[in-house]
């Protein structure tokens, strides 16, 4: 990974960020320190992760702030999940869009172009952050076509990053 530039926030940026960060998430906002510092790593690919305490709070990736993966598991769990079979699992940590009949059940409310967090169903784990690409309910009955487009998964280049610091 070819980091480009690391520096930090600045307040006016930090006030930007949370905004976009709530609409991903509202809650997301609430569980970072407004008070501490946090660094932006800009990378070459154009996506930028943002560090709080040396790790990574959130990410902006192809222009949309998300939560990483490598944040507390109780911060993850306030996302919509989406739960897949264990059949989908070394698919979506191989960057694979989440197909429809390997999904097993998604959240209530869930629409079109919300952010999802895609658990296996055995141990309910975080593998990818995903745009819901297909209506809940054709998902749900259909069963054939993407339904997830995954942007953040277990073992990408920012979550292996992430983990070497």
């Amino acid at each position: 990974m070819l980091i480009k530039k690391r520096h930090p926030l600045s307040s006016k940026d930090l006030k930007v960020l949370l905004e976009e960060a709530k609409k991903v998430c509202p809650t997301l906002a609430d569980h970072i320190d407004k008070k501490e510092e946090i660094e932006i790593v800009e990378l070459a690919s154009g996506d930028k992760i943002y560090l709080q305490y040396g790790k990574p709070v959130l990410m902006e990736k192809e222009g949309k702030v998300i939560p990483s993966l490598a944040m507390p598991q109780a911060l993850l769990d306030t996302i919509p999940k989406v739960v897949v079979d264990m059949g989908a699992v070394p698919f979506v940590v191989n960057g694979a869009d989440i197909m429809a009949p390997g999904i097993r059940s998604a959240a209530e409310g869930i629409q079109v172009g919300d952010l999802v967090l895609v658990v296996d169903e055995k141990h309910s784990k975080g593998l990818a952050m995903g745009i819901l690409i297909m209506e809940r309910s054709e998902v749900l009955q259909k069963k054939k076509g993407k339904a997830i487009k995954n942007v953040h998964y277990v073992g990408d280049e920012i979550w292996n990053w992430t983990r070497a610091i």
